[in-house]
């Protein structure tokens, strides 16, 4: 989808120009052109820009080209153009090269007389076309998956015309970033334009691995999460697994902070059901996030809660919850999400207190005073089997419903 630093050298009239270095980097979306200038450019680049070095107005030795490749890596740059020729930069130093291959960093060659007016010129037309078509492309996915209704045929002539193949059954992948809503609202500008940016990142990373596995899809953000639609031969999305588990390490691996979780749907046949597929997958990484110790989820192990989800009387299922967790149903609260953190531990290790204290790290007089405070809260007794059970029930209908509806986080916190 994106133009690409291995696509450079295929534009037309662009033939000239030479991959030199890093290809394994080739696929780094190019977001545009950028002519350097002075001896740094890390105060003036923000990421996926192709720079270009020519030596006119400042002295290229070969210290400052490896200085330029480190800062262009440091802060995500596409690639690096060097101009050659008798006047300037008469040829790339080797370690230079090595250097970039390093680092995987591509490194192109243009001659001077390949006049930069002409080159800037038809990277930027063919970026704003791949945007125009990336557009109608995230349009036509958006809208199948806002439930836009159409016969399964009209909507496999569409993807046709814009170039995407949809002969194959696939999965959708919902990658979740931590606590990214709750960030965003800092009033901390520059921790904002720093979450954006990640974001980011990690977006242009999940394409470029979908790129490098052949899948032409692209990346969608919808709220919090990246979306990527995955093709299978398989017969189960849970086939999947080895691969995708690569694929979220490698995401991990970009992402210092926190931890990353996915969710995947069951296998879909075609895009008229694209919508159904994205719902499934934002419903497992739901779970995922919230059980904190699977980081890839998949549609078929929600179990009974997959029947909770297809309930359309939601107000029954709040009444549910309401009945059963108390004063801690839908709080958000950091006192709160402590308690009910705590709960789901107990009752995921059925009733054992000092596994649940294990696992929580707490001392286990610390679970039995957190335990009472949880009684005090919903009205029942946790010895009873049965009042176990449905707090399970209503703590997973509560992840449905926050899911679902997006309930206001604002909610007045639990008395504690």
């Amino acid at each position: 989808m994106a133009i690409t630093c291995a696509d450079i050298p295929r534009l037309p009239g662009l033939e000239a120009i030479r991959f030199r270095a890093g290809l394994q980097g080739g696929n780094r979306p190019v977001r545009w052109p950028y002519v350097a200038e002075n001896d740094t450019i890390a105060p003036w680049v923000r990421g996926g820009e192709l720079v270009f070095i020519t030596g006119i107005n400042q002295r290229r030795s070969e210290t400052n080209l490896m200085q330029l490749i480190r800062e262009a890596v440091a802060h995500q740059v596409a690639g690096l153009v060097i101009l050659t020729g008798a006047e300037f930069i008469r040829a790339i130093p080797p370690r230079v090269l090595e250097l970039a291959n390093t680092l995987n960093f591509p490194i192109l060659e243009q001659p001077y007389s390949l006049k930069m007016v002409l080159v800037t010129e038809v990277i930027s037309n063919a970026i704003v076309q791949d945007n125009l078509i990336g557009q109608s492309i995230r349009l036509f996915l958006t809208r199948l998956i806002n439930g836009f209704a159409d016969a399964p045929e009209l909507i496999h002539l569409r993807a046709a015309e814009l170039g995407l193949n949809d002969n194959r059954p696939y999965a959708v992948v919902s990658v979740r970033l931590p606590d990214f809503h709750q960030r965003l609202l800092s009033e901390d500008r520059d921790q904002h334009w720093q979450l954006l940016h990640q974001r980011n990142a990690l977006e242009q990373q999940l394409g470029e691995l979908l790129k490098r596995r052949g899948i032409d899809w692209p990346v969608l953000v919808l709220e919090r999460d990246l979306i990527a639609i995955w093709p299978s031969d398989s017969n189960n999305a849970s086939d999947l697994s080895e691969e995708l588990n690569a694929a979220l390490e490698q995401l991990q691996n970009h992402l210092p902070e926190g931890r990353l979780h996915a969710g995947v749907s069951d296998l879909q046949p075609g895009l008229s059901q694209l919508s159904t597929a994205v719902e499934q997958s934002r419903q497992a990484v739901q779970f995922a996030a919230q059980h904190g110790g699977q980081r890839l989820f998949f549609y078929d192990q929600l179990g009974i809660a997959r029947l909770f989800a297809a309930i359309p009387q939601r107000n029954l299922l709040a009444q549910f919850c309401q009945q059963q967790l108390g004063a801690l149903c839908f709080a958000r609260d950091d006192p709160s999400l402590l308690l009910k953190a705590t709960l789901t531990q107990y009752l995921n290790l059925f009733g054992n207190q000092q596994q649940a204290a294990d696992a929580l790290g707490i001392h286990r007089n610390t679970l039995r005073h957190r335990l009472k405070r949880i009684e005090q809260l919903i009205g029942h007794r946790l010895t009873d089997a049965f009042v176990r059970l449905n707090l399970q029930n209503a703590l997973l209908i509560e992840q449905i419903l926050f899911q679902h509806h997006n309930i206001d986080s604002q909610l007045p916190p639990a008395d504690h």
